[in-house]
């Protein structure tokens, strides 16, 4: 029982002294005390078991026990870490490309060699192997998101190539393999009939053709993953000022009355609040009553419970003022 005393005591005194920290000013209002570092209290060692260990915050005649205690100033707290910084955001879609240039004019064709003598018909020439198709550029590596540029000017039309010298005819080339049979071409002129010529070698494969124009635009790449956490930012600056807390208690008493009655006793009005029916809030409540104690809790001026201003005790004596009802409340530290 004792120990269960002290802890009331204990968490009471932290009430009283942590809503005081916030004010370094007396209170100008008579009706309100200054800070709280001091907490006296009067036990009830004796009385009805309704009663028995209940805390007084004035001498009574079964409240002769005093307890005292006294709060010192605890350290300041440490400041609490700063959060992590958020997630970098995803590059933004590539700019359109520009414009492609004009293509170069075509070069003269070379001039055509001499006819040879007309021979024998014969079989259809093997088509040739097309030309290499050239390299696909290599795909450039993805860049962070840019503003939208302006669209490139036109490049300039290439100078034409000068002519090649003709070549030589070269030697008759060995038999190549046959290849794929290709369309018929049309009937040619009847020659005068010669001697028959050896099959003529498979020409060399032509020349890789130009690079292609370039292709159009290629769906955007996945998101990639998410970047390392950055450095933590740095400390934002001074909060405002806090409402004022409270800095001690207000002890209203009243609510004598007569026979099986309810006593309620409510806090002074609040007028630093522009609600005229505001009080102080209600932290707890005491009685002197004769006769058992059939209810003791928090309630509103009409007590009911769902108030948190006022006080209410319900008693079954029917002596002649029977009863005084406590309620203490929490007196709101100056700003």
């Amino acid at each position: 029982m004792v120990k269960s005393l002290l802890i009331g005591l204990a968490a009471v005194l932290v009430l009283a002294t942590g809503a005081t920290a916030a004010s370094s000013e007396q209170s100008k209002n008579p009706l309100r005390p200054g800070n709280v570092h001091r907490l006296c209290v009067w036990v009830e060692q004796g009385g009805t078991p309704d009663t028995a260990w209940d805390l007084k915050a004035v001498k009574a005649y079964t409240a002769t026990h005093k307890v005292c205690i006294e709060g010192k100033k605890g350290k300041p707290g440490k400041n609490g870490k700063n959060g992590k910084a958020g997630a970098k955001g995803a590059a933004g879609a590539t700019g359109t490309q520009g414009a492609a240039g004009a293509q170069g004019l075509m070069g003269t064709p070379g001039a055509q060699g001499l006819r040879g003598l007309a021979g024998l018909d014969g079989e259809d020439g093997l088509d040739g192997e097309p030309g290499a198709k050239g390299d696909t550029g290599e795909t450039g590596a993805k860049g962070d998101q840019g503003l939208q540029g302006p669209a490139g000017a036109n490049g300039t039309n290439g100078t034409n190539g000068a002519d090649g010298a003709d070549g030589e005819d070269g030697l008759d080339g060995a038999t190549g393999p046959a290849g794929p049979m290709g369309p018929i071409g049309p009937t040619g002129p009847i020659g005068p009939a010669g001697p028959k010529g050896d099959t003529g070698a498979t020409g060399a494969a032509g020349a890789a053709g130009a690079a292609g124009p370039a292709g159009p635009k290629g769906d955007d790449g996945a998101q990639g993953p998410q970047g390392p956490q950055g450095p933590a930012g740095p400390m934002g600056p001074q909060g405002p000022k806090g409402d004022a807390g409270f800095s001690g208690l207000i002890t209203v008493s009243g609510g004598s009355n007569t026979g099986q009655k309810q006593f309620t006793v409510s806090c002074p009005l609040n007028l630093s609040t522009p609600d005229p029916n505001d009080r102080f809030e209600a932290i707890s409540g005491g009685f002197k009553i004769q006769g058992s104690v059939t209810a003791d809790y928090r309630s509103n001026s009409a007590g009911n419970p769902s108030g948190t201003d006022s006080w209410t005790i319900i008693q079954s004596s029917n002596s002649l003022d029977s009863g005084t009802v406590y309620v203490y409340c929490m007196a709101p530290a100056t700003p």
